[in-house]
């Protein structure tokens, strides 16, 4: 009996540990900015988190370190983006492609784009230095000042030609419907949420454990059977 005990509850641990089981979701992407940028990880809206990708060159594509994700979570990409342009001509954007795997972004896709949805935007800082400010949730709009390959910055490789350069539409960051009217030496912060599904039981692992509950009732079975026999 003591053995039969002991095989029902490797049979039930393993079911436990098959439930738990998930596949990890991946957050990827690249992106860049005029004139700089900070990307960072959060599971709160209010506090920037980790930095995972940053860039100072709007002519180069910078990239997600990728990041695995807890289930059941929700997480805020939060992004800063600094134009440290002065004098009457201040071209200032942010443009980025966003990958999800093993999860989908709030717009119901692996894949988000910067565009004047899905994002929130606002005016953070007038310091226009190449240092992040301290987070300031964004909770105004952002608008679209064109989608990839817009002038003055033209194309960004390995970034969708569908993304958009956007800015915030407040007054303060004086966005425009083309780059030029964007406040000079500024920050402006970035928002998107998402939330991972909660862990589901891997199917293959599922089926193992049903296989081995049936196997231990025809093993169970089998000995009523034989205290039976004459």
């Amino acid at each position: 009996m003591l053995k039969l005990f002991r095989i029902i509850g490797l049979v039930l641990a393993g079911g436990l540990a098959a439930g738990g089981a998930h596949a990890t979701a991946v957050l990827s992407g690249g992106f860049t900015a005029d004139n700089y940028i900070y990307v960072y990880l959060s599971t709160s809206a209010s506090a920037r988190g980790t930095l995972i990708g940053s860039g100072n060159n709007w002519q180069s594509t910078f990239y997600v370190t990728p990041a695995s994700l807890t289930a059941g979570t929700t997480y805020y990409l939060n992004v800063e983006a600094i134009n440290g342009d002065g004098g009457a001509y201040s071209a200032g954007g942010f443009i980025g492609d966003f990958t999800l795997s093993g999860a989908t972004f709030a717009n119901g896709q692996s894949e988000l784009l910067t565009s004047s949805a899905n994002w929130l935007a606002g005016y953070n800082d007038s310091n226009g230095a190449n240092t992040a400010q301290p987070w300031v949730q964004p909770i105004g709009t952002a608008s679209s000042e064109g989608s990839n390959g817009v002038s003055p910055w033209g194309t960004v490789s390995n970034v969708s030609s569908s993304a958009q350069w956007i800015w915030a539409s407040d007054t303060q960051s004086e966005s425009g419907a083309a780059a030029g009217n964007q406040c000079a030496s500024c920050t402006v912060d970035f928002q998107t949420a998402f939330t991972v599904p909660a862990a589901v039981p891997e199917p293959g692992s599922a089926a193992l454990f049903g296989a081995g509950l049936a196997g231990l009732g025809l093993m169970l079975r089998s000995r009523r059977l034989r205290r039976r026999a004459p």
